[in-house]
């Protein structure tokens, strides 16, 4: 069979063929996967797909995602990819894309303008993974993965849960920016969600960067020593637990109001002995 003229409508229904697998072809290579591959993660023969690489027939949309899903290509980019099978699918319906124009029918100056627009979509950073690469707090995770509960549909944490298994308090803890969680339970999260293996690793890879949640100090607690009365000149300034006794400020020396376990001691530097009565004792700041 001869070759189709060039320019014709023969040609352009081959030309946009091909493209297209070819298009595929190197989503295939960058993904370091085979076809044989890609026919076990995707359960379509091998041949089937080898004829939509190859350009010999033009694929459906379900055979499409299966190959991009298997090349870890998914989110936003998917969408960019369903856009061009549409520009490239409607040069293979019948009747073809005319020259001229003609009611009803698209010419093939625009089929062009709209294919070097949506082939240019497909080759763009997907917006969504460049978010992930982004982050490195827990409010800039918890955007992260609404935006991906968004993208599947989801909007509520009770569905969240049935999905993912994992509780809704533990969720919102997350997606407020308020708890750390594990690559672990991440990753369980990540793939109810739908993201692809590109967005899985990223995601897992964010949490080395976020800093651990920094708790604010807890303030002083006043002091807890029974035996300090200001009011009789008797001041304790012995920090957290200790054992008497308590110099007076005028006056001679006073005790404790107890010993640890009960067990009597005598206090450094000093020989008067440590009353003993079975309480603990704890100084300031305790």
């Amino acid at each position: 069979m001869a070759d189709p003229e060039f320019g014709s409508d023969e040609w352009q229904v081959e030309y946009y063929r091909h493209e297209f697998a070819y298009l595929l072809r190197s989503v295939r290579k960058r993904a370091g996967k085979t076809v044989r591959e890609i026919a076990r993660s995707s359960n379509y023969t091998h041949p089937h797909i080898a004829r939509s690489l190859k350009g010999t027939r033009f694929p459906n949309w379900k055979l499409v995602r299966a190959i991009l899903n298997a090349c870890g290509v998914g989110g936003d980019q998917l969408n960019c990819w369903l856009r061009l099978w549409k520009t490239a699918s409607a040069t293979q319906s019948w009747p073809p894309p005319s020259s001229a124009h003609e009611p009803g029918r698209r010419t093939w100056a625009e089929i062009q303008q709209e294919w070097e627009v949506r082939t240019t979509a497909i080759r763009q950073p997907d917006a969504t993974l460049l978010q992930i690469q982004q982050v490195v707090t827990l409010e800039q995770l918890g955007r992260v993965l609404t935006a991906l509960s968004t993208r599947q549909g989801h909007r509520s944490l009770r569905r969240l849960e049935e999905l993912s298994g994992i509780s809704r308090s533990t969720l919102h803890g997350w997606y407020a920016g308020q708890r750390k969680p594990t690559a672990a339970r991440l990753h369980q999260l990540a793939v109810a969600l739908g993201a692809t293996q590109a967005e899985q690793l990223a995601l897992t890879q964010c949490l080395s960067r976020i800093s651990p949640l920094r708790r604010p100090p807890k303030p002083d607690r006043p002091a807890a020593c029974a035996a300090n009365n200001p009011s009789l000149g008797q001041h304790c300034t012995l920090p957290r637990f200790h054992q008497g006794p308590h110099q007076a400020t005028v006056g001679e020396p006073w005790l404790d109001d107890g010993v640890l376990d009960g067990r009597s001691g005598t206090a450094p530097n000093s020989h008067v002995e440590a009353v003993p009565t079975g309480r603990v004792h704890f100084g300031p700041g305790w």
